[in-house]
């Protein structure tokens, strides 16, 4: 081959294809420097910030748990103890909870505002199992060995559950004495048995519930019947029975 037909590089060409080579190496270093540097300081901060110290607002009871819920955790770090992640594990871990609000105090700290949930009822499911009942119509637990708390209780399934919730709301709409005085409901066929303290029960169909309950609460209103305790069955439309609460015949 003769040296006219060999392929010459200009070197100036080289030079810049070597310049931008060494341009290239060298973004590529400073960005993995880069990333080294915030990865280091990232660890270095996520164990800087890590949790040694918190206060809990909540009863004692709620109080209790969370406290194990923290001791428990092996891991204190800032990621490991973000406030959404703690939030949603403790309402999953503690059925007593019903809201918690969790503030990070930097650098160490949590500042904890935790509610209980509000049992309203006792009820009793298919196999015999008693669960506490809530304010917003859930059972959210099965009721510990040795609770005895005083509530009403209700012998209904549990597709009948809210159906319940509004029943008790509409007791306590008018008349807060009323839902007090609440011993149980139970499920008929089709009615609804409702017992009350001092032996007043009302007995209602197992459809338009609140109408109906609102009717008896504004008929027990009246002078003629708000002094004494009665016993209503309002199962038929067209006529009411009543009766007094302590012996029988029909009113």
């Amino acid at each position: 081959m003769s040296r006219h037909n060999q392929r010459r590089i200009n070197p100036g060409v080289k030079k810049q294809s070597l310049q931008i080579s060494l341009k290239r190496m060298g973004r590529t270093l400073a960005f993995c420097a880069i990333v080294g540097a915030l990865t280091s300081s990232a660890l270095w901060l996520n164990e800087k910030w890590s949790i040694k110290h918190w206060d809990i607002a909540a009863d004692e009871p709620i109080k209790a748990a969370i406290e194990a819920q923290l001791a428990a955790k092996e891991d204190k770090d800032f990621i490991s103890m973000m406030p959404n992640h703690l939030r949603q594990q403790w309402l999953q871990d503690i059925p007593d909870l019903v809201a918690v609000r969790i503030t990070r105090i930097l650098p160490d700290s949590l500042h904890i505002q935790a509610e209980a949930r509000i049992p309203t009822a006792l009820w009793q499911d298919e196999q015999g199992q008693l669960y506490l009942f809530d304010e917003l119509g859930i059972a959210y637990r099965p009721l510990n060995k040795g609770e005895s708390p005083d509530l009403p209780l209700l012998r209904v399934n549990q597709a009948q559950l809210p159906q319940v919730k509004l029943m008790i709301d509409a007791i306590a709409h008018q008349d807060t004495e009323q839902l007090a005085s609440l011993s149980e409901i139970r499920a008929g066929n089709q009615h609804w048995q409702i017992y009350f303290s001092r032996g007043v029960s009302w007995t209602i169909p197992q459809n338009n519930e609140v109408n109906v309950i609102d009717h008896i609460n504004d008929l027990m209103q009246q002078p003629r019947w708000r002094n004494q305790h009665w016993r209503v069955d309002a199962r038929l439309q067209s006529r009411w029975f009543i009766r007094p609460a302590s012996h029988g015949g029909v009113i």
